[in-house]
C-alpha cells in the first residue's frame, strides 16, 4: 500500500501533436537524430548528422548504406531527443523519404556537420518538412 500524500517515483508521460512551425524550429535548434527505416529484415535505425533547408531535413549517407536502399519513396523516422535538467524530451518526427534529384544544387547549400572522403560515393536522403509530423512526449515526475 502506498502512503497517502507522497508522490509517485515513476514519471507520468504527457504527449502532443507540434504544429509544422514547431518540428521545423525544433529540427533547426539540433543537427543529429536516429534515422529509423523497414528493411526486409525488419526495422533498422541509424544516427545521422542532418541540415535543415527552407522545405527539407537533408541527410547525406554513404552509397553502400541500407537507408539509400530502402528509404526513398517509403516512410522513414527521425527521433530527436533532448534531455533538459528534470524533465526527457523526445520529439518523433515521420516523413516520407526520397534521393534528391537536383543533388549537386543541395551539396553546395547545406552545411552537414560531417565529411565524406572525396572518392566515396554518397546521396542525399530528404525528408518534405510540408509532409513531417511531430509528436512531443514530456516526462515529468508526479506531484502528490
Amino acid at each position: 500500500m502506498s502512503p497517502v500524500g507522497r508522490s509517485s517515483p515513476h514519471a507520468k508521460p504527457t504527449s502532443r501533436r507540434l504544429s509544422g512551425t514547431e518540428c521545423r524550429s525544433w529540427l533547426g535548434e539540433r543537427s543529429r537524430g536516429r534515422l529509423g527505416h523497414q528493411t526486409g529484415r525488419g526495422p533498422r535505425a541509424v544516427v545521422v548528422s542532418y541540415a535543415v533547408t527552407d522545405d527539407q531535413v537533408v541527410f547525406r549517407l554513404p552509397e553502400y548504406n541500407q537507408i539509400c536502399q530502402y528509404a526513398p519513396g517509403r516512410e522513414i523516422t527521425l527521433n530527436v531527443t533532448s534531455v533538459c535538467a528534470n524533465t526527457r524530451t523526445e520529439v518523433v518526427v515521420t516523413g516520407i523519404g526520397f534521393v534528391a534529384d537536383h543533388q549537386a544544387d543541395l551539396f553546395g547549400s547545406v552545411e552537414l556537420v560531417e565529411e565524406w572522403p572525396p572518392d566515396l560515393s554518397t546521396h542525399l536522403i530528404c525528408l518534405d518538412l510540408a509532409v513531417v509530423e511531430g509528436t512531443q512526449r514530456v516526462r515529468s515526475s508526479d506531484a502528490g
